[in-house]
C-alpha cells in the first residue's frame, strides 16, 4: 500500500474525523497532501497565514515562541498521530506559535481553504467536528490546570511518568523525543535545573540515563520523591 494512503486510514481514527462517516472523510483529505521536512526545517513562522492544518505521521515537530528577549519558549512537541494548527484555522487566520521539524518528519497538510468550504455546506459537519475537538479541548484544560499548580520538580516528575512505557523486558522507559533544553522548555525549567534534577533521580536510584533513553528504576519512589 502506498504510504500516503496507508498514513490518511490511519488518520482517519484520531479524534478529530473519527464523527465523520466514510464519504465525508475522503471529502476532506481529496485535497490533503504529504509534506516531509528535514531536521531543523521549519514548517511555519508565528504570524504566517493559516494555510492548511497537519496530522504528524512520523517524526517530532516543535511549536515555539520567540520572546522579546530573543529566548525560545517550546510550546509543545508534536509526536506522531496528533494534529496541530486546527485552531488557528478559525482564530485570526494567523499562525500563534513558530513550528520546526526536530527531526526528519512526515506530515499530512490538510487545505485550509477547502475544509473550511466543506464545513460551510452543511451544519451537521460542524457539530460532529465539534464534538471531537471539544473533548481534545475537555482534556488539554485538565491538562494545562494541573501543570499550572506543580511545581517544576514536579512537572518534570509527571513528564516523565506520562511519557514511559514498557520495553521487551517490561522495564520503563522513555525516550527522550528531544534535546534536553528543548525538554527543559516545555517543562517550564533551565536546562541546568533539568540536569541537576536528573542527576538527583540518578543518584537517588530512581532513574538511569543512558544516551537519549531514560529507564525508570522505581516507579513508587519517582511518584513520591520530594526533591
Amino acid at each position: 500500500m502506498h504510504a500516503f494512503t496507508q498514513e490518511i486510514q490511519t488518520m482517519r481514527r484520531n479524534y478529530l474525523f473519527s464523527g465523520l462517516d466514510d464519504a465525508q472523510y475522503q471529502e476532506v483529505v481529496a485535497h490533503a497532501k504529504p509534506v516531509e521536512l528535514t531536521a531543523g526545517q521549519a514548517l511555519f513562522a508565528q504570524g504566517d497565514p493559516v494555510r492548511a492544518f497537519f496530522w504528524v505521521a512520523e517524526g517530532l515537530m516543535r511549536l515555539y515562541r520567540i520572546s522579546p528577549q530573543g529566548d525560545e519558549k517550546v510550546i509543545e512537541l508534536i509526536t506522531p498521530g496528533r494534529y496541530f494548527a486546527e485552531a488557528a484555522l478559525f482564530m485570526g487566520g494567523r499562525y500563534p506559535v513558530n513550528a520546526t521539524a526536530q527531526i526528519p518528519t512526515r506530515l499530512v497538510a490538510i487545505d485550509g481553504d477547502h475544509f473550511r468550504a466543506w464545513l460551510s455546506q452543511d451544519v451537521g459537519r460542524c457539530m460532529k467536528l465539534l464534538a471531537g475537538m471539544s473533548a481534545r479541548l475537555h482534556m488539554l484544560v485538565n491538562e494545562i490546570d494541573s501543570l499550572t499548580l506543580m511545581k517544576g520538580t514536579d512537572r518534570l516528575l509527571q513528564y516523565l511518568l506520562d511519557h514511559s512505557d514498557p520495553d521487551d523486558d517490561g522495564r520503563l522507559v522513555v525516550e527522550l523525543e528531544a534535546p534536553k533544553q528543548v525538554i527543559a522548555s516545555l517543562i517550564g525549567v533551565k536546562p541546568e535545573t533539568l540536569s541537576r534534577l536528573l542527576h538527583k533521580l540518578s543518584d537517588m536510584g530512581y532513574i538511569e540515563v543512558q544516551g537519549s533513553r531514560l529507564f525508570i528504576l522505581n516507579e513508587d519512589g519517582l511518584r513520591s520523591a520530594a526533591l
